[in-house]
Order: C-alpha cells, then structure tokens, then sequence
C-alpha cells in the first residue's frame, strides 16, 4: 500500500467508523485562543487504482473557523462527500487539528484530534493511537470512557482542554505513531 492510499485508508476508517478513533469532548485549545494555521489552507490529493480525491482545508467566511471538505471519486463513478470543522491548535512547535463532523441539522458532536504538518512531502496527517487513549483512561491518567462492542472499542475522551494538553506533550511520540502525507493539488 502506498503513503497516499494509507492516509486515505486511515481517514476514511474515521469517517466511517468513527467509534475506532478516540473522540473528545473538548479540542486541545480554545477556537479564540491561537490564530489559525493558514497553512493548512488548500487542496490536497490523493489517487490510486480504486479512487481518488480531494481534502479541501479553508476558512468558513461567517464564522472563521476551520472547514475541511473531502470528495472521493470511486472508480464506479460514484461520489462521496464529507464535512467537518473546527479549528487548529499549536502546542510547541507540533500542530493539531480539532474537528468536527457536520451533519445536516444535528448537533456536530464530539472533535476528533489530529495531528498534522506541513512539508515539502505536502500535507502530513496522524491519528491518535486509540490504544494509547484507552489505557490512559482506564488507568485514570485521563477522564473518558471505553465502550466494548466486541472486537470494536469506542474511546471518549471527557478531560478539560488544559490536561489534553498536558497528555499530548507528554505522549506526542507515542500517541501519533504514523504520519502520511498528501501532496498539495492546489494552494
């Protein structure tokens, strides 16, 4: 497998199964504590044999917050798209996404934690290492929950921001094992 077919692989598990990535109640940093990161801004592409398409990163006009549309173009011809917003937080030199999936007419839910970087290679992105999350909260390192349904286990994590962060530092490392990146298809 490929680094491009890999983050989309890992993004769509999320989308999809979004029980198998930790989420949180709360993001890392406030929406107005930090300027946003515009160099998340763009269009960034993947393609292999069975799909291709595009992650879309700007600036929601009303609101300012983060807005991330992605559109998969299978090769049976069929569309799939998908929103979410949010915003981005800087811990250090490290960078995090905060967001939210955007169903219509519902509440957004709970923020799924990346973390990502900006490179030559293009836009790199990592998950939480889900069983990282599940042990810190079992052992009360963190405030959450794990639910068992079966082999699946869904993670929530329900800590204030300030000891997200705490973790996050501490566990950086270890907490985001993998990162793939997308190459920027337009700025």
């Amino acid at each position: 497998m490929n680094l491009i077919t890999g983050i989309f692989l890992l993004l769509m598990l999320a989308i999809s199964m979004a029980a198998c990535v930790p989420d949180s109640k709360n993001p890392l940093t406030g929406f107005d504590r930090q300027a946003m990161d515009a160099s998340v801004y763009g269009s960034w592409f993947w393609k292999d044999d069975e799909e291709s398409g595009y992650l879309h990163f700007g600036q929601e006009q009303e609101s300012g917050m983060l807005q991330l549309m992605m559109v998969e173009l299978n090769s049976n011809g069929k569309i799939n798209v998908t929103r979410m917003r949010g915003h981005t937080s800087q811990l250090g030199n490290k960078h995090y996404l905060n967001l939210k999936f955007v169903p219509a007419d519902e509440d957004l839910g709970e923020y799924i934690i990346m973390k990502y970087e900006i490179s030559e290679k293009g836009l790199g992105l990592s998950f939480m290492d889900t069983s990282i999350i599940e042990k810190a909260i079992v052992e009360s390192v963190l405030a959450g929950r794990v639910e068992k349904k079966g082999h699946v286990s869904s993670v929530h994590l329900l800590d204030t921001s300030k000891k997200l962060q705490q973790f996050v530092r501490e566990n950086d490392k270890t907490l985001f094992p993998e990162i793939k990146f997308l190459p920027r298809r337009y700025n």
